[in-house]
């Protein structure tokens, strides 16, 4: 996150007093005020969780049954067929 961004959106949470200190206390030792290391925490883990969910990790094997599944794909079911001779979507 810029430091010059504009910053327009509030958040409000609540914690304990003991979670407070500690989160103070680790923001001082970082030197950092408190709302910068609790912002920049949980932007570091957002982008970490995000990461998470846009990628694709496969073992070698599940990369071969995947490549398999694209150049030989099933065969259609019947369903399928007649799904896809449908005229129009409200017939689907």
């Amino acid at each position: 996150m810029s430091a010059l961004a504009l910053k327009d959106a509030r958040m409000e949470l609540k914690t304990t007093n003991d979670m407070k200190e500690m989160l103070k206390t680790a923001a001082m030792l970082a030197g950092q005020d408190l709302t910068s290391f609790v912002l920049a925490s949980a932007e570091e883990r957002a982008k970490s969780v995000l990461s998470d969910y846009q990628s694709l990790s496969l073992s070698n094997e599940e990369q071969a049954n995947f490549m398999n599944a694209l150049t030989s794909p099933a065969k259609p079911t019947k369903t399928m067929k007649e799904l896809m001779s449908a005229e129009n979507l409200v017939e689907r």
